[in-house]
């Protein structure tokens, strides 16, 4: 049998491995975040120390996955790069691109989906964290105070993962906050070659070579620098999701292109 298909059948049994000890794993952050959940504790403190247990467990995932061989990662962001109040983006190709944001940005807030808050086992968790739901009536008002107060925010402006780089179909979430909040925006490019644990492929489905993916931390935005904040605000949330797209578009057309 050739190496290669050797090295194949090893991370498909990896990633079933991982699939497992993110299970158990988990639960031990969990048991603390439900023993945090009965301590008398002022409520930002124990909303910094939940966020703190969901990243330090994202980044031991993140990296025992490249221990075991299923993929290479690099993180590269601007030297000295303080994120605090900024409203964080990224494009959305894998299943677990929000693990390595969360793995590797501070005090972060995500936007999730309506369900993890119903769901019994992601409730408490995600209430705890101070996550905010992405059908809440008062979504951006929440946002805008958050992110007033020094907390990053997490929001896909695609909303689900994309089947290729370039499909990127924005939603106007991300620009709707922006624009509102003015607050400082932070986009991080995320590539993955050859593309695995996209919309629709099963976790065994893996490419025949070692993924490499790269996580790229680009300098800070304002919305009011990309466009003209004497428009009317409907046009300006057109036109500032246009431009991200754009600008994901363009970053990643020279990233591809360089691999």
């Amino acid at each position: 049998m050739p190496l290669l298909s050797l090295n194949h059948y090893w991370r498909i049994a990896a990633a079933g491995l991982s699939y497992v000890v993110f299970g158990v794993g988990a639960s031990l952050p969990g048991l603390y975040i439900l023993f945090l959940a009965l301590v008398p504790m002022e409520q930002s403190v124990k909303q910094r120390k939940v966020r703190n247990a969901i990243s330090c467990l994202c980044r031991f995932y993140v990296n025992f996955m490249q221990f075991l061989g299923l993929f290479s990662f690099t993180v590269t962001r601007a030297r000295d790069q303080d994120i605090e109040g900024h409203l964080v983006i990224s494009n959305h190709a894998m299943l677990i691109d929000a693990l390595f944001i969360l793995a590797y940005v501070d005090n972060l807030c995500c936007v999730v989906k309506s369900d993890l808050c119903r769901n019994p086992f992601t409730r408490i968790p995600v209430r705890l964290a101070g996550y905010i739901p992405n059908n809440h009536d008062e979504l951006i008002d929440i946002a805008k105070r958050k992110l007033e107060a020094g907390e990053n925010i997490l929001i896909f402006p695609e909303g689900t993962r994309n089947k290729s780089d370039f499909q990127l179909e924005f939603k106007r979430g991300v620009a709707n906050i922006a624009v509102a909040s003015n607050a400082p925006i932070l986009p991080i490019v995320v590539t993955c070659t050859p593309r695995v644990l996209g919309k629709g492929e099963k976790w065994y489905q893996l490419p025949s070579v070692k993924s490499r993916i790269s996580i790229r931390f680009d300098p800070s935005l304002r919305a009011l620098d990309c466009i003209d904040a004497t428009l009317p605000r409907t046009l300006q949330y057109r036109y500032l999701t246009r431009w991200l797209r754009d600008y994901y578009f363009r970053e990643l057309s020279l990233l591809l292109d360089q691999k």
